[in-house]
Protein backbone atom coordinates (compact mmCIF):
# COMPACT_ATOMS: atom_id res chain seq x y z
CA UNK A 1 0.00 0.00 0.00
CA UNK A 2 2.59 2.58 1.08
CA UNK A 3 4.95 1.60 -1.70
CA UNK A 4 2.12 1.84 -4.21
CA UNK A 5 1.33 5.42 -3.15
CA UNK A 6 5.01 6.33 -3.25
CA UNK A 7 5.43 4.97 -6.76
CA UNK A 8 2.26 6.73 -7.91
CA UNK A 9 3.76 9.96 -6.62
CA UNK A 10 7.02 9.13 -8.45
CA UNK A 11 9.06 9.46 -5.28
CA UNK A 12 12.08 7.48 -4.19
CA UNK A 13 12.47 6.40 -0.57
CA UNK A 14 14.94 9.20 -0.02
CA UNK A 15 12.64 11.83 -1.56
CA UNK A 16 9.67 10.70 0.54
CA UNK A 17 11.86 10.70 3.64
CA UNK A 18 12.93 14.28 2.96
CA UNK A 19 9.36 15.43 2.27
CA UNK A 20 7.80 13.72 5.31
CA UNK A 21 10.58 13.93 7.88
CA UNK A 22 10.42 10.13 8.35
CA UNK A 23 13.74 8.32 7.96
CA UNK A 24 14.36 6.22 4.87
CA UNK A 25 15.07 3.18 7.06
CA UNK A 26 11.73 3.56 8.83
CA UNK A 27 9.96 3.91 5.50
CA UNK A 28 11.67 0.77 4.21
CA UNK A 29 10.59 -1.15 7.32
CA UNK A 30 7.01 0.09 6.91
CA UNK A 31 6.88 -0.92 3.24
CA UNK A 32 8.15 -4.39 4.08
CA UNK A 33 5.83 -4.85 7.06
CA UNK A 34 8.54 -4.72 9.69
CA UNK A 35 7.02 -1.69 11.43
CA UNK A 36 3.80 -2.53 13.25
CA UNK A 37 1.32 0.27 13.94
CA UNK A 38 3.26 3.49 13.22
CA UNK A 39 2.29 6.55 15.20
CA UNK A 40 -0.58 8.71 13.92
CA UNK A 41 1.62 11.77 13.36
CA UNK A 42 3.95 9.64 11.21
CA UNK A 43 1.03 8.51 9.05
CA UNK A 44 -0.25 12.10 8.79
CA UNK A 45 3.19 13.30 7.71
CA UNK A 46 3.33 10.62 5.04
CA UNK A 47 -0.18 11.40 3.80
CA UNK A 48 0.71 15.08 3.50
CA UNK A 49 3.95 14.30 1.66
CA UNK A 50 2.06 12.01 -0.72
CA UNK A 51 -0.80 14.54 -1.13
CA UNK A 52 -3.40 11.92 -0.11
CA UNK A 53 -6.97 13.03 0.54
CA UNK A 54 -10.40 11.53 1.16
CA UNK A 55 -10.70 7.74 0.93
CA UNK A 56 -7.00 7.27 0.13
CA UNK A 57 -6.08 9.09 3.34
CA UNK A 58 -8.60 7.08 5.42
CA UNK A 59 -7.38 3.77 3.95
CA UNK A 60 -3.76 4.60 4.76
CA UNK A 61 -4.65 5.44 8.38
CA UNK A 62 -6.72 2.25 8.76
CA UNK A 63 -4.06 -0.01 7.32
CA UNK A 64 -1.36 1.66 9.41
CA UNK A 65 -3.43 0.98 12.54
CA UNK A 66 -3.66 -2.71 11.59
CA UNK A 67 0.01 -2.93 10.65
CA UNK A 68 -0.78 -3.70 6.99
CA UNK A 69 0.96 -0.87 5.14
CA UNK A 70 3.07 -3.26 3.15
CA UNK A 71 2.02 -4.35 -0.33
CA UNK A 72 1.00 -7.94 -1.05
CA UNK A 73 4.17 -8.43 -3.12
CA UNK A 74 6.42 -7.14 -0.36
CA UNK A 75 5.21 -9.43 2.39
CA UNK A 76 8.34 -11.11 3.75
CA UNK A 77 8.42 -14.87 3.44
CA UNK A 78 10.76 -17.30 5.18
CA UNK A 79 12.01 -18.68 1.89
CA UNK A 80 15.44 -18.47 0.26
CA UNK A 81 17.05 -17.35 3.51
CA UNK A 82 20.81 -17.17 3.86
CA UNK A 83 22.44 -20.21 5.49
CA UNK A 84 24.24 -19.62 8.75
CA UNK A 85 27.76 -18.29 8.96
CA UNK A 86 30.69 -20.47 9.97
CA UNK A 87 32.51 -19.00 12.95
CA UNK A 88 35.98 -20.04 11.78
CA UNK A 89 35.92 -18.36 8.36
CA UNK A 90 39.49 -17.35 7.58
CA UNK A 91 41.28 -15.14 5.05
CA UNK A 92 39.84 -14.13 1.67
CA UNK A 93 40.26 -10.41 2.41
CA UNK A 94 40.84 -9.55 -1.26
CA UNK A 95 37.86 -11.62 -2.33
CA UNK A 96 35.56 -10.05 0.26
CA UNK A 97 36.66 -6.61 -0.89
CA UNK A 98 35.77 -7.62 -4.45
CA UNK A 99 32.30 -8.66 -3.27
CA UNK A 100 31.91 -5.40 -1.35
CA UNK A 101 32.66 -3.44 -4.50
CA UNK A 102 29.54 -4.94 -6.08
CA UNK A 103 27.43 -2.78 -3.76
CA UNK A 104 28.79 0.46 -5.17
CA UNK A 105 29.50 -0.68 -8.72
CA UNK A 106 27.42 0.59 -11.61
CA UNK A 107 27.01 -1.08 -14.98
CA UNK A 108 27.37 0.93 -18.16
CA UNK A 109 23.93 -0.20 -19.34
CA UNK A 110 22.17 0.48 -16.05
CA UNK A 111 21.47 -3.22 -15.55
CA UNK A 112 21.81 -4.77 -12.12
CA UNK A 113 25.41 -5.65 -11.30
CA UNK A 114 26.20 -9.38 -11.26
CA UNK A 115 29.23 -11.02 -9.63
CA UNK A 116 30.38 -14.54 -10.51
CA UNK A 117 32.66 -16.64 -8.28
CA UNK A 118 34.16 -19.68 -10.02
CA UNK A 119 36.49 -22.41 -8.83
CA UNK A 120 36.88 -26.14 -8.42
CA UNK A 121 34.87 -28.20 -5.97
CA UNK A 122 36.06 -27.79 -2.38
CA UNK A 123 37.56 -24.34 -2.92
CA UNK A 124 35.05 -22.54 -0.67
CA UNK A 125 32.91 -20.64 -3.19
CA UNK A 126 29.64 -21.09 -1.30
CA UNK A 127 31.19 -20.26 2.07
CA UNK A 128 32.69 -17.08 0.63
CA UNK A 129 29.40 -16.04 -0.97
CA UNK A 130 27.47 -16.59 2.27
CA UNK A 131 30.05 -14.65 4.26
CA UNK A 132 29.94 -11.78 1.79
CA UNK A 133 26.14 -11.75 1.70
CA UNK A 134 25.85 -11.55 5.48
CA UNK A 135 28.40 -8.74 5.58
CA UNK A 136 26.61 -6.83 2.81
CA UNK A 137 23.06 -7.36 4.07
CA UNK A 138 22.79 -3.86 5.66
CA UNK A 139 23.25 -2.42 2.18
CA UNK A 140 20.21 -4.32 0.91
CA UNK A 141 17.20 -3.23 2.97
CA UNK A 142 14.75 -5.13 0.75
CA UNK A 143 16.30 -8.47 1.50
CA UNK A 144 19.06 -10.97 0.77
CA UNK A 145 17.91 -14.18 -0.88
CA UNK A 146 19.82 -17.45 -1.28
CA UNK A 147 19.01 -20.26 -3.69
CA UNK A 148 20.94 -23.48 -4.37
CA UNK A 149 20.57 -24.24 -8.08
CA UNK A 150 21.95 -27.81 -7.70
CA UNK A 151 24.06 -27.29 -10.81
CA UNK A 152 26.23 -30.37 -10.30
CA UNK A 153 23.41 -32.76 -9.40
CA UNK A 154 21.77 -35.16 -11.87
CA UNK A 155 18.66 -32.96 -11.76
CA UNK A 156 19.64 -29.27 -11.57
CA UNK A 157 16.97 -26.80 -10.54
CA UNK A 158 14.91 -25.68 -13.53
CA UNK A 159 14.78 -21.94 -14.13
CA UNK A 160 10.97 -22.02 -13.84
CA UNK A 161 11.14 -23.65 -10.39
CA UNK A 162 13.87 -21.28 -9.23
CA UNK A 163 11.83 -18.27 -10.34
CA UNK A 164 8.77 -19.58 -8.53
CA UNK A 165 10.74 -19.87 -5.28
CA UNK A 166 12.21 -16.41 -5.66
CA UNK A 167 8.82 -14.87 -6.46
CA UNK A 168 7.33 -16.54 -3.40
CA UNK A 169 10.25 -15.26 -1.33
CA UNK A 170 9.39 -11.79 -2.60
CA UNK A 171 5.88 -12.27 -1.24
CA UNK A 172 3.92 -13.83 -4.07
CA UNK A 173 1.41 -16.66 -4.02
CA UNK A 174 1.25 -19.40 -6.60
CA UNK A 175 -2.06 -18.23 -8.06
CA UNK A 176 -0.51 -14.94 -9.18
CA UNK A 177 2.73 -16.35 -10.60
CA UNK A 178 2.79 -16.75 -14.41
CA UNK A 179 3.10 -20.28 -15.77
CA UNK A 180 5.91 -19.71 -18.26
CA UNK A 181 9.58 -18.78 -17.71
CA UNK A 182 9.47 -15.48 -19.67
CA UNK A 183 6.42 -14.34 -17.69
CA UNK A 184 7.97 -15.29 -14.37
CA UNK A 185 11.29 -13.65 -15.29
CA UNK A 186 9.52 -10.43 -16.32
CA UNK A 187 7.55 -10.27 -13.07
CA UNK A 188 10.67 -11.11 -11.04
CA UNK A 189 12.66 -8.29 -12.63
CA UNK A 190 9.85 -5.79 -12.26
CA UNK A 191 9.62 -6.58 -8.55
CA UNK A 192 13.38 -6.18 -8.11
CA UNK A 193 13.50 -2.96 -10.13
CA UNK A 194 12.19 -0.81 -7.27
CA UNK A 195 13.97 -2.77 -4.58
CA UNK A 196 17.50 -2.94 -3.35
CA UNK A 197 18.00 -6.65 -2.84
CA UNK A 198 20.84 -9.14 -3.15
CA UNK A 199 20.17 -12.53 -4.74
CA UNK A 200 22.78 -15.26 -4.15
CA UNK A 201 22.54 -17.98 -6.81
CA UNK A 202 24.68 -20.83 -5.53
CA UNK A 203 26.02 -23.77 -7.51
CA UNK A 204 24.85 -22.63 -10.94
CA UNK A 205 25.14 -25.27 -13.62
CA UNK A 206 24.78 -23.36 -16.90
CA UNK A 207 24.15 -20.00 -18.47
CA UNK A 208 20.69 -21.13 -19.56
CA UNK A 209 19.76 -21.97 -16.00
CA UNK A 210 20.97 -18.75 -14.40
CA UNK A 211 20.25 -16.09 -17.03
CA UNK A 212 16.48 -15.71 -16.26
CA UNK A 213 17.33 -15.27 -12.56
CA UNK A 214 19.47 -12.17 -12.97
CA UNK A 215 18.05 -8.76 -12.02
CA UNK A 216 17.26 -6.27 -14.76
CA UNK A 217 17.94 -2.57 -14.43
CA UNK A 218 17.94 -1.09 -10.96
CA UNK A 219 19.90 -1.27 -7.74
CA UNK A 220 19.51 -4.97 -6.96
CA UNK A 221 22.55 -7.22 -7.24
CA UNK A 222 23.20 -10.91 -7.92
CA UNK A 223 26.10 -13.03 -6.71
CA UNK A 224 26.61 -16.37 -8.48
CA UNK A 225 28.83 -19.30 -7.56
CA UNK A 226 29.68 -21.98 -10.11
CA UNK A 227 32.25 -24.61 -10.90
CA UNK A 228 31.84 -23.90 -14.59
CA UNK A 229 33.22 -20.65 -15.97
CA UNK A 230 29.83 -19.73 -17.49
CA UNK A 231 31.69 -17.94 -20.25
CA UNK A 232 28.44 -17.21 -22.09
CA UNK A 233 27.19 -14.81 -19.42
CA UNK A 234 27.65 -11.27 -20.60
CA UNK A 235 28.47 -8.25 -18.47
CA UNK A 236 29.33 -10.11 -15.25
CA UNK A 237 32.21 -9.32 -12.89
CA UNK A 238 34.31 -12.45 -12.42
CA UNK A 239 36.36 -13.81 -9.54
CA UNK A 240 38.38 -17.02 -9.92
CA UNK A 241 38.77 -18.52 -6.45
CA UNK A 242 42.01 -20.35 -5.74
CA UNK A 243 43.49 -22.13 -2.71
CA UNK A 244 44.24 -20.40 0.58
CA UNK A 245 47.80 -19.32 1.22
CA UNK A 246 49.75 -21.51 3.65
CA UNK A 247 49.39 -19.02 6.56
CA UNK A 248 45.63 -18.74 5.87
CA UNK A 249 45.31 -22.52 5.62
CA UNK A 250 47.09 -23.02 8.95
CA UNK A 251 44.93 -20.30 10.51
CA UNK A 252 41.74 -21.98 9.26
CA UNK A 253 42.87 -25.34 10.59
CA UNK A 254 43.70 -23.75 13.95
CA UNK A 255 40.29 -22.08 14.04
CA UNK A 256 38.50 -25.37 13.38
CA UNK A 257 40.49 -27.11 16.10
CA UNK A 258 39.90 -24.38 18.66
CA UNK A 259 41.44 -25.22 22.02
CA UNK A 260 42.52 -28.55 20.58
CA UNK A 261 45.10 -26.72 18.44
CA UNK A 262 47.13 -25.93 21.54
CA UNK A 263 47.73 -29.66 22.02
CA UNK A 264 49.39 -30.09 18.61
CA UNK A 265 52.76 -28.87 17.44
CA UNK A 266 52.68 -25.92 15.09
CA UNK A 267 54.96 -27.75 12.65
CA UNK A 268 52.45 -30.62 12.43
CA UNK A 269 49.60 -28.20 11.69
CA UNK A 270 51.71 -26.53 9.00
CA UNK A 271 52.41 -29.93 7.46
CA UNK A 272 48.69 -30.76 7.41
CA UNK A 273 47.94 -27.42 5.77
CA UNK A 274 50.56 -28.12 3.11
CA UNK A 275 49.20 -31.60 2.43
CA UNK A 276 45.71 -30.14 1.97
CA UNK A 277 47.24 -27.62 -0.46
CA UNK A 278 45.12 -24.73 0.75
CA UNK A 279 41.81 -26.37 -0.24
CA UNK A 280 39.24 -25.26 2.38
CA UNK A 281 37.11 -28.42 2.18
CA UNK A 282 40.15 -30.64 2.74
CA UNK A 283 41.22 -28.48 5.69
CA UNK A 284 37.74 -28.67 7.22
CA UNK A 285 37.65 -32.44 6.86
CA UNK A 286 41.05 -32.79 8.53
CA UNK A 287 40.09 -30.38 11.30
CA UNK A 288 36.79 -32.17 11.93
CA UNK A 289 38.55 -35.54 12.10
CA UNK A 290 41.02 -34.29 14.67
CA UNK A 291 38.32 -32.65 16.80
CA UNK A 292 36.14 -35.76 16.75
CA UNK A 293 39.01 -38.19 17.48
CA UNK A 294 40.50 -37.19 20.79
CA UNK A 295 43.08 -39.97 20.62
CA UNK A 296 44.63 -38.65 17.41
CA UNK A 297 47.23 -35.93 17.04
CA UNK A 298 48.15 -33.80 14.07
CA UNK A 299 51.50 -35.50 13.51
CA UNK A 300 49.87 -38.92 13.24
CA UNK A 301 47.29 -37.71 10.73
CA UNK A 302 49.98 -35.90 8.73
CA UNK A 303 51.89 -39.18 8.49
CA UNK A 304 48.79 -40.86 7.08
CA UNK A 305 48.26 -38.11 4.53
CA UNK A 306 51.86 -38.33 3.35
CA UNK A 307 50.98 -41.63 1.68
CA UNK A 308 49.61 -40.43 -1.67
CA UNK A 309 48.04 -43.78 -2.46
CA UNK A 310 45.66 -43.45 0.50
CA UNK A 311 45.46 -39.67 0.93
CA UNK A 312 41.97 -39.33 -0.53
CA UNK A 313 40.74 -42.11 1.78
CA UNK A 314 41.85 -40.00 4.75
CA UNK A 315 40.10 -36.88 3.46
CA UNK A 316 36.63 -37.75 4.65
CA UNK A 317 34.71 -36.96 7.82
CA UNK A 318 31.11 -38.08 8.13
CA UNK A 319 29.29 -36.97 4.99
CA UNK A 320 32.16 -34.66 3.98
CA UNK A 321 34.37 -36.32 1.38
CA UNK A 322 36.83 -34.60 -0.90
CA UNK A 323 36.39 -37.35 -3.51
CA UNK A 324 32.66 -36.68 -3.59
CA UNK A 325 33.25 -33.02 -4.40
CA UNK A 326 35.53 -33.97 -7.31
CA UNK A 327 33.23 -36.79 -8.38
CA UNK A 328 30.31 -34.43 -8.91
CA UNK A 329 32.37 -32.52 -11.48
CA UNK A 330 33.67 -35.72 -13.08
CA UNK A 331 30.12 -36.96 -13.67
CA UNK A 332 29.37 -33.80 -15.69
CA UNK A 333 32.07 -34.58 -18.26
CA UNK A 334 31.60 -35.97 -21.75
CA UNK A 335 33.20 -39.38 -22.37
CA UNK A 336 36.23 -37.97 -24.21
CA UNK A 337 36.92 -35.47 -21.40
CA UNK A 338 36.63 -38.22 -18.77
CA UNK A 339 39.11 -40.36 -20.67
CA UNK A 340 41.61 -37.52 -21.04
CA UNK A 341 41.16 -36.46 -17.40
CA UNK A 342 41.93 -39.80 -15.82
CA UNK A 343 44.74 -40.61 -18.25
CA UNK A 344 46.74 -37.38 -18.05
CA UNK A 345 47.23 -38.23 -14.38
CA UNK A 346 50.06 -40.57 -15.45
CA UNK A 347 51.91 -37.85 -17.38
CA UNK A 348 55.26 -37.09 -15.71
CA UNK A 349 56.00 -33.48 -14.85
CA UNK A 350 54.16 -30.51 -13.42
CA UNK A 351 52.13 -29.64 -16.53
CA UNK A 352 51.45 -30.74 -20.10
CA UNK A 353 50.10 -29.51 -23.44
CA UNK A 354 47.24 -30.55 -25.71
CA UNK A 355 49.49 -32.69 -27.92
CA UNK A 356 50.51 -34.86 -24.98
CA UNK A 357 46.89 -35.01 -23.79
CA UNK A 358 45.95 -36.31 -27.22
CA UNK A 359 48.61 -39.01 -26.98
CA UNK A 360 47.41 -40.31 -23.61
CA UNK A 361 43.75 -40.01 -24.56
CA UNK A 362 44.37 -41.58 -27.97
CA UNK A 363 42.40 -38.81 -29.62
CA UNK A 364 43.30 -36.18 -32.24
CA UNK A 365 44.74 -32.99 -30.80
CA UNK A 366 41.58 -31.08 -31.79
CA UNK A 367 39.50 -33.43 -29.62
CA UNK A 368 42.06 -33.09 -26.84
CA UNK A 369 41.71 -29.29 -26.92
CA UNK A 370 37.95 -29.56 -26.54
CA UNK A 371 38.34 -32.02 -23.67
CA UNK A 372 40.86 -29.80 -21.90
CA UNK A 373 38.59 -26.77 -22.31
CA UNK A 374 35.80 -28.78 -20.66
CA UNK A 375 38.08 -29.76 -17.78
CA UNK A 376 39.20 -26.16 -17.26
CA UNK A 377 35.59 -25.01 -17.42
CA UNK A 378 34.70 -27.32 -14.53
CA UNK A 379 37.77 -26.41 -12.48
CA UNK A 380 39.35 -29.86 -12.79
CA UNK A 381 42.40 -28.41 -14.56
CA UNK A 382 44.20 -25.09 -14.47
CA UNK A 383 45.44 -23.53 -17.70
CA UNK A 384 48.06 -20.93 -18.55
CA UNK A 385 48.49 -18.42 -21.40
CA UNK A 386 51.34 -20.57 -22.71
CA UNK A 387 48.90 -23.38 -23.54
CA UNK A 388 49.98 -25.58 -20.63
CA UNK A 389 47.63 -27.39 -18.25
CA UNK A 390 48.12 -28.68 -14.73
CA UNK A 391 46.31 -30.38 -11.88
CA UNK A 392 45.74 -29.34 -8.32
CA UNK A 393 47.58 -32.26 -6.66
CA UNK A 394 44.50 -33.55 -4.85
CA UNK A 395 42.59 -33.54 -8.14
CA UNK A 396 45.45 -35.48 -9.74
CA UNK A 397 45.12 -38.14 -7.03
CA UNK A 398 41.40 -38.32 -7.73
CA UNK A 399 42.11 -38.74 -11.46
CA UNK A 400 44.45 -41.63 -10.62
CA UNK A 401 41.72 -43.34 -8.60
CA UNK A 402 39.33 -43.01 -11.56
CA UNK A 403 41.98 -44.53 -13.83
CA UNK A 404 42.56 -47.42 -11.41
CA UNK A 405 38.84 -48.11 -11.11
CA UNK A 406 37.82 -47.71 -14.75
CA UNK A 407 40.73 -49.24 -16.67
CA UNK A 408 42.43 -52.61 -16.24
CA UNK A 409 45.99 -53.04 -15.06
CA UNK A 410 47.01 -54.12 -18.58
CA UNK A 411 45.49 -50.93 -20.01
CA UNK A 412 47.28 -48.80 -17.42
CA UNK A 413 50.63 -50.46 -18.12
CA UNK A 414 50.19 -49.97 -21.86
CA UNK A 415 49.27 -46.32 -21.26
CA UNK A 416 52.39 -45.65 -19.19
CA UNK A 417 54.58 -47.38 -21.76
CA UNK A 418 53.04 -45.37 -24.60
CA UNK A 419 53.54 -42.04 -22.78
CA UNK A 420 57.16 -42.87 -21.93
CA UNK A 421 57.95 -44.03 -25.44
CA UNK A 422 56.35 -41.02 -27.13
CA UNK A 423 58.11 -38.50 -24.90
CA UNK A 424 61.52 -40.10 -25.35
CA UNK A 425 61.10 -40.37 -29.12
CA UNK A 426 59.99 -36.74 -29.30
CA UNK A 427 62.91 -35.57 -27.16
CA UNK A 428 65.40 -37.64 -29.17
CA UNK A 429 64.08 -36.36 -32.48
CA UNK A 430 64.12 -32.74 -31.24
CA UNK A 431 67.63 -33.10 -29.79
CA UNK A 432 69.01 -34.43 -33.09
CA UNK A 433 68.23 -31.12 -34.78
CA UNK A 434 71.39 -29.81 -33.09
CA UNK A 435 73.59 -32.75 -34.07
CA UNK A 436 75.44 -33.01 -37.41
CA UNK A 437 72.91 -33.58 -40.18
CA UNK A 438 70.52 -30.85 -38.95
CA UNK A 439 67.87 -33.28 -37.76
CA UNK A 440 66.61 -34.15 -41.24
CA UNK A 441 68.17 -37.60 -41.65
CA UNK A 442 65.96 -40.69 -41.63
CA UNK A 443 62.23 -41.08 -42.28
CA UNK A 444 59.87 -39.09 -40.03
CA UNK A 445 57.97 -40.87 -37.25
CA UNK A 446 54.26 -40.55 -38.10
CA UNK A 447 53.29 -40.70 -34.40
CA UNK A 448 55.33 -37.63 -33.47
CA UNK A 449 54.73 -33.93 -33.88
CA UNK A 450 56.14 -32.31 -37.00
CA UNK A 451 59.24 -30.26 -36.15
CA UNK A 452 60.47 -28.26 -39.15
CA UNK A 453 63.42 -26.30 -37.73
CA UNK A 454 65.86 -26.09 -34.82
CA UNK A 455 63.90 -23.25 -33.24
CA UNK A 456 60.75 -25.40 -33.03
CA UNK A 457 62.84 -28.26 -31.62
CA UNK A 458 64.31 -26.03 -28.92
CA UNK A 459 60.91 -24.61 -28.01
CA UNK A 460 59.49 -28.10 -27.55
CA UNK A 461 62.44 -29.33 -25.48
CA UNK A 462 62.30 -26.33 -23.15
CA UNK A 463 58.51 -26.29 -22.73
CA UNK A 464 58.28 -30.04 -22.11
CA UNK A 465 61.47 -30.56 -20.13
CA UNK A 466 59.70 -31.89 -17.02
CA UNK A 467 57.75 -34.35 -19.15
CA UNK A 468 60.61 -35.89 -21.11
CA UNK A 469 62.95 -35.87 -18.12
CA UNK A 470 60.34 -37.80 -16.15
CA UNK A 471 60.01 -40.25 -19.02
CA UNK A 472 63.81 -40.63 -19.11
CA UNK A 473 63.87 -41.53 -15.40
CA UNK A 474 61.06 -44.03 -15.85
CA UNK A 475 62.78 -45.65 -18.82
CA UNK A 476 66.03 -45.94 -16.86
CA UNK A 477 64.22 -47.57 -13.93
CA UNK A 478 62.54 -50.04 -16.31
CA UNK A 479 65.82 -50.99 -17.95
CA UNK A 480 65.04 -49.46 -21.35
CA UNK A 481 68.74 -48.91 -21.94
CA UNK A 482 68.70 -48.32 -25.71
CA UNK A 483 65.99 -45.64 -25.47
CA UNK A 484 67.85 -43.91 -22.62
CA UNK A 485 71.15 -43.93 -24.52
CA UNK A 486 69.55 -42.61 -27.73
CA UNK A 487 67.90 -39.75 -25.85
CA UNK A 488 70.97 -38.78 -23.83
CA UNK A 489 73.24 -38.96 -26.90
CA UNK A 490 70.92 -36.64 -28.83
CA UNK A 491 71.24 -33.95 -26.16
CA UNK A 492 75.03 -33.37 -26.30
CA UNK A 493 74.96 -30.40 -28.67
CA UNK A 494 71.66 -29.02 -27.37
CA UNK A 495 73.04 -28.93 -23.81
CA UNK A 496 75.57 -26.37 -25.06
CA UNK A 497 72.71 -24.06 -26.13
CA UNK A 498 71.08 -24.32 -22.70
CA UNK A 499 74.08 -24.32 -20.34
CA UNK A 500 74.11 -24.64 -16.58
CA UNK A 501 70.73 -26.38 -16.58
CA UNK A 502 70.71 -28.66 -13.53
CA UNK A 503 69.04 -31.51 -15.34
CA UNK A 504 71.91 -32.15 -17.79
CA UNK A 505 73.94 -33.92 -15.13
CA UNK A 506 71.00 -36.28 -14.60
CA UNK A 507 70.52 -36.85 -18.35
CA UNK A 508 74.13 -37.81 -19.00
CA UNK A 509 74.52 -39.80 -15.79
CA UNK A 510 71.52 -41.93 -16.75
CA UNK A 511 73.02 -42.25 -20.24
CA UNK A 512 76.33 -43.43 -18.83
CA UNK A 513 74.64 -46.00 -16.59
CA UNK A 514 72.62 -47.32 -19.54
CA UNK A 515 75.73 -47.66 -21.73
CA UNK A 516 77.47 -49.52 -18.92
CA UNK A 517 74.56 -51.96 -18.73
CA UNK A 518 74.86 -52.48 -22.50
CA UNK A 519 78.65 -52.76 -22.26
CA UNK A 520 78.95 -50.07 -24.94
CA UNK A 521 82.32 -48.62 -24.04
CA UNK A 522 82.56 -45.91 -26.74
CA UNK A 523 79.13 -44.55 -25.87
CA UNK A 524 79.90 -44.82 -22.17
CA UNK A 525 83.01 -42.71 -22.67
CA UNK A 526 80.98 -40.10 -24.56
CA UNK A 527 78.30 -39.95 -21.84
CA UNK A 528 80.88 -39.67 -19.08
CA UNK A 529 82.60 -36.91 -21.02
CA UNK A 530 79.32 -35.00 -21.32
CA UNK A 531 78.71 -35.48 -17.61
CA UNK A 532 82.14 -34.06 -16.83
CA UNK A 533 81.54 -31.03 -19.08
CA UNK A 534 78.19 -30.07 -17.54
CA UNK A 535 79.55 -30.68 -14.04
CA UNK A 536 82.50 -28.40 -14.77
CA UNK A 537 80.27 -25.71 -16.27
CA UNK A 538 77.91 -25.87 -13.29
CA UNK A 539 80.74 -25.54 -10.74
CA UNK A 540 81.41 -21.95 -9.58
CA UNK A 541 84.94 -20.90 -10.41
CA UNK A 542 87.20 -19.24 -7.86
CA UNK A 543 88.45 -15.79 -8.58
CA UNK A 544 92.09 -14.90 -8.25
Amino acid sequence: MLRGHRRAARLTLEQLAEASGVSARTLSDMERGRSKGPQHRTVTALADALALEGDAYKQLVELARDGRLRDHWTRPARLCELPRLVDDFTGRAVELAWASDLVHAESASGAGVVGLITGSGGMGKTTLAIRAAHALSPSFPDGVFFLDLLGMSPRPAAAADALRLLLRALGGVDEQIPADVPGRASLYRSLLRERRALVVLDNAGSEEQVRPLLPGDGTSRALITARRLLAGLEGVRRLALGPLSLPEATELLTGILGQRAADDKESALDQLAQLCEGMPLALRIIGNRLVSRLGWDAAELAARLTDEEHRLDQLKAGDLKIATAFGMSYEQLADAARRVFRRVAVVPGRDFDAALAGVVGEVPVEVAWDALDELVDLGLLLDSPAGRYRFHDLVRLFARTRLDEEESSAEREALTARVTSWLLRMATMAGRWFEPGDGRSGPPDPDLLIVSCAEEAENWLRANVDNWLGALRSAAEDGQHFAVVDCAASMRRFSERWPHAAHWRLVFTLGAEATAALNDLPQQAAQLGSTAVVTRDATPRRRG
